[in-house]
């Protein structure tokens, strides 16, 4: 691949952090804005940052050129549709031997054997459903210390496809820009894509995630109760209190490494907001030091405060310039790890077009509320838990509505994640059938709760949510590179 390793970058943002080539034109990178063009409520432009930076988050993958899918006899395909077919075919037809030829793919190696087939093919795991692995025309390159995570699009997008977590490791060579995604049953036979079909986000390896109890990170528990005052309250009934800015804005610029715009979070509804309160400069707990400026893994501490612990995951598998199908990850220490989180209470929740009613299961629910309280009566004593009924009831409730019309919820794990200075954490949602849980960005050095916020997308009949259901990936991320671009690469002979 040494040709490939001399293809020039002709447009280098001052924050790139990989390289992009373009071979057929088919699909562009984008950034969105975070209030998606004037499409959010005016009540969550103005309030909620986290679900702001959450549409904001990585770079859509964009179809420049509509493409019809079709389903047969099990398989699925894909084309260009309209008066650029044509046109698409013969650049796909002309940049393989091109690609060849100039190293960034390997003469009759995996890639360059898929490719030939066409712009889409299908794959299977075993019995498991078809999917459609869509090559983008884009061939991508991290940067050394940096991988790229593929996943779909979040917020706004196309619910008749589900698009598959993928990982591309820094490997110092062009990988081909694939997206593995599944059409769900009840889109038609043919199903036409346009716009975005997928995010691109740069992640950086080597995070370790501990897991500990509340007593081990009081300055955890103590915070949310800070925040949570009784003037909070009194503030929060009549009008948006913006406290989740002050916060984040006053600890950016007091600790360097904080500076500019970052993950944060604000409210998002009428009794509370999606996070928690900050712990101070000086309260870092034991493994939440290691983060911008430092030589070890990032230590991100996992607070336990009751039932239902979120999971420590690593990724296992990452694509890379062998082949399009993922391979066992061996990069030793440079893992990149990560939280899910799983429902605590089963419920099901019904939206009327007016009104979203929440039935959860409520000895369930009494029984995790008085666990969560016991813990704190344990770190704190029951002084604190009189003095703080709002911040622990708050916590406890585990649900929390939107103001009628909105077809949205949010639940809080009991748990608190917290990382190093300089680092955010992704809150990746996990759909199901009937809903999205919707994706966010919160500053979680400062800001500790990672909220699953509920987008009911049926009407009239309930959606169903058993205990376990799997509903966050939360993903820590340095924030430079929240706002990291990309350089653009081009042929050798262009």
């Amino acid at each position: 691949m040494a040709a490939a390793a001399a293809a020039v970058a002709v447009a280098a943002a001052a924050d790139a952090c990989f390289e992009v080539l373009d071979a057929l034109g088919l699909c562009r990178l984008t950034r969105r804005t975070g209030d998606l063009d004037g499409a959010v409520p005016l009540r969550v432009a103005k309030a909620c940052v986290p679900l702001l930076e959450g549409n904001a988050f990585g770079h859509q993958i964009t179809l420049a050129r509509p493409i019809e899918v079709q389903r047969r006899l099990g398989s699925l395909r894909a084309e260009p549709v309209g008066e650029h077919r044509e046109a698409l075919l013969r650049a796909h037809r002309a940049a393989l031997p091109r690609l060849v030829s100039q190293g960034f793919l390997a003469p009759d190696g995996a890639w360059h054997r898929a490719l030939r087939g066409g712009l889409a093919w299908t794959c299977r795991t075993g019995l498991g459903r078809p999917r459609l692995r869509l090559w983008t025309g884009l061939l991508v390159r991290p940067d050394p210390g940096v991988w790229l995570r593929v996943a779909g699009a979040a917020n706004r997008r196309n619910v008749l496809i589900e698009v598959s977590e993928a990982y591309l490791a820094d490997e110092r060579a062009f990988v081909p820009l694939v997206v593995e995604l599944r059409v769900r049953d009840e889109a038609p036979q043919i199903l036409r894509l346009e716009g975005e079909i997928g995010c691109l986000a740069p992640v950086r390896p080597g995070v370790r995630i501990e897991a500990c109890a509340l007593a081990d990170a009081p300055e955890v528990g103590r915070a949310h109760a800070e925040f949570y005052d009784a003037r909070y309250f009194a503030v929060k009934k009549g009008e948006v209190t913006r406290k989740y800015r002050r916060l984040v804005g006053g600890e950016a610029g007091a600790r360097k490494g904080r500076a500019g715009e970052g993950g944060a979070g604000e409210e998002s509804a009428r009794e509370g907001d999606a996070g928690e309160g900050s712990a101070r400069a000086g309260d870092a707990g034991e493994g939440s030091d290691a983060g911008e400026g430092s030589a070890g893994p990032a230590r991100v501490r996992l607070v336990v405060a009751g039932p239902a612990a979120p999971e420590i995951a690593e990724v296992t598998e990452v694509t890379t310039a062998a082949g399009p199908d993922p391979v066992p990850w061996r990069g030793g220490a440079r893992r990149l790890a990560s939280l899910v989180v799983r429902n605590a209470v089963p419920f099901r929740a019904t939206f009327d077009g007016h009104t979203l009613a929440v039935a959860p299961e409520a000895p369930r629910l009494a029984e995790g509320a008085a666990a969560v309280e016991r813990a704190f009566a344990r770190v704190f004593g029951e002084d604190f838990i009189a003095a703080n009924r709002g911040a622990l009831w708050y916590l406890t409730k585990y649900f929390t509505p939107h103001p009628p019309g909105e077809p949205h919820f949010f639940v809080k794990p009991w748990a608190f994640t917290r990382t190093p200075p300089g680092w955010s954490s992704l809150l990746d949602g996990i759909h199901g059938e009937g809903y999205d849980v919707m994706r966010g960005v919160v500053a979680t050095d400062v800001f500790f709760a990672t909220p699953a916020v509920f987008h009911v997308r049926r009407l009239g009949a309930p959606i169903e949510v058993p205990e376990g259901t799997p509903l966050l990936r939360v993903l820590p991320i340095p924030r430079d590179l929240l706002r990291a671009g990309f350089r653009e690469a081009r042929f050798l002979d262009a």
